[in-house]
């Protein structure tokens, strides 16, 4: 079981996390951190329905390979190491540690544990799946220590574990995949449970681009739920109690955060940094996610895996990013990384750009990634569109297919019956456009989005 003695500490951090103004620090190793308050105006998860929430999932386990030992698995993915009875976390290295390490369940299994397990066992077979249904009892005979967050975790994710049954039921080992990302799932929510700085690597990948998904209100929430959660299923001594806590956490999630959590975890089985970053942009939700980033964590959606560390305080969330990273909009076009590139040129119009360079090639024609739309002109000035970074030669073929589908109307993408992709992009900032118009020529190029 946990030791009691960290929830002094755990208190420290969940002080203060209601009734305030929640900020960003976007630490650069760059002079002083950036502060960011995200916007109240992008605070909702991204919206995924269940066919966006199947096709996400069926998108991300392509390739993947779940381990026969799940558990494990996301423990070396979240370079944790193993543990049992009481354990402690050292800020340097970021590990969580056993004190004593070595400990193992007693000759004699406590009765309450053999009837838990046996309640969900019984559970399992009822539901339609025989035997040990979510692998909890791979590292251990009984479910016990992670195993009751990890079932209490399921339980809250009751009718999206359904969904993600069905998305992989023509797999091989359907059950395999559900287990690979409940237990990565788990695994990571328990960093949660740790004094910060909590999260690195991978993990820190996943933060960053959990919070721009939900928010940065709805990620708090998370982790403060999952800390209730954690300590009613110690105190659990049944199956019916662990129910209720997991169904109890499972209206904080909502369904929208329980999809985008589980979907990104699925992603992130098996990955790193890099290689989780790029499934990003073909999973539902990537183009809110795009325009969302800056608003709600003061990144470049496109720099998620430049994110080295996040912690968590009772003001906000501290992002550390590699040296060099573009991190925020605010900054202004012209003063940022791209504009300090060499052989970077500017001008006034679009007829004094076309007139230094020339044409754009044989078959190719001139893009501008962030459209070169009076209210954008107007907004960031002349020279921040007709440049050399933001100005580029597409086929022509691909060119006509982004202009026209930035003249459609894409409900699922802007979330507007109404509005164009052009219109509902405009009142966005700078590095949201540019980041969303990448996103699309992409897309489009690999016909994602037609």
């Amino acid at each position: 079981m946990v030791s009691r003695g960290w929830w002094p500490l755990l208190g420290v951090l969940l002080a203060g996390c209601s009734g305030t103004t929640q900020v960003v620090r976007l630490e650069t190793g760059q002079g002083e951190p950036i502060v960011h308050v995200p916007r109240t105006a992008d605070t909702e998860p991204v919206e995924l329905d269940e066919d966006d929430f199947q096709e996400g999932m069926a998108e991300v386990v392509r390739g993947v390979r779940p381990s026969p030992r799940p558990q494990e698995a996301a423990r070396v993915l979240f370079q944790m190491d193993a543990r049992g009875g009481t354990y402690t976390y050292d800020p340097r290295s970021r590990r969580i540690t056993p004190i004593e390490p070595g400990e193992h369940l007693d000759a004699e299994l406590p009765e309450v544990e053999v009837k838990l397990t046996r309640t969900y066992l019984a559970w399992c077979e009822r539901t339609g799946r025989k035997g040990d249904c979510l692998w909890l009892l791979v590292e251990s005979p009984t479910v016990t220590g992670d195993g009751r967050f990890a079932l209490a975790l399921a339980l809250a994710k009751g009718a999206v574990l359904e969904e993600m049954l069905e998305t992989f039921k023509d797999m091989a080992d359907p059950e395999a995949m559900v287990a690979a990302a409940l237990w990565t799932m788990t695994m990571y929510a328990i960093l949660w449970t740790v004094p910060e700085p909590f999260s690195k690597g991978v993990a820190a990948t996943l933060t960053a681009v959990l919070i721009v998904y939900v928010g940065v209100d709805t990620f708090k929430g998370l982790i403060q739920g999952f800390r209730r959660l954690w300590d009613e299923s110690e105190r659990a001594n049944t199956f019916d109690e662990l129910r209720e806590a997991g169904e109890r956490y499972g209206k904080v999630m909502g369904r929208n955060a329980a999809r985008a959590f589980a979907m990104l975890a699925m992603a992130a089985v098996g990955s790193t940094p890099t290689a989780f970053a790029a499934k990003l942009p073909k999973l539902p939700g990537a183009a809110q996610a795009t325009v969302r980033a800056e608003a709600q964590a003061g990144i470049l959606y496109g720099a998620v895996e430049q994110v080295e560390m996040v912690a968590v305080t009772a003001e906000g969330i501290t992002i550390g990013l590699a040296p060099g990273a573009v991190a925020m909009a605010s900054h202004g076009a012209n003063s940022s990384a791209a504009s300090q590139k060499p052989g970077f040129r500017a001008w006034k119009t679009h007829s004094g750009f076309t007139k230094a360079m020339g044409k754009a090639g044989p078959g190719k024609e001139w893009h501008h990634i962030v459209e070169q739309t009076p209210g954008n002109v107007q907004r960031f000035g002349p020279e921040a569109i007709h440049n050399t970074e933001n100005v580029i030669p597409l086929d022509k073929g691909l060119h006509t297919r982004v202009s026209a589908f930035y003249s459609s109307i894409r409900e699922g993408i802007t979330r507007s019956p109404r509005l164009t992709v052009r219109q509902w992009l405009s009142t966005q900032s700078y590095e949201a456009q540019r980041d969303f118009g990448l996103l699309a020529i992409e897309n489009i190029r690999k016909g994602i989005w037609r």
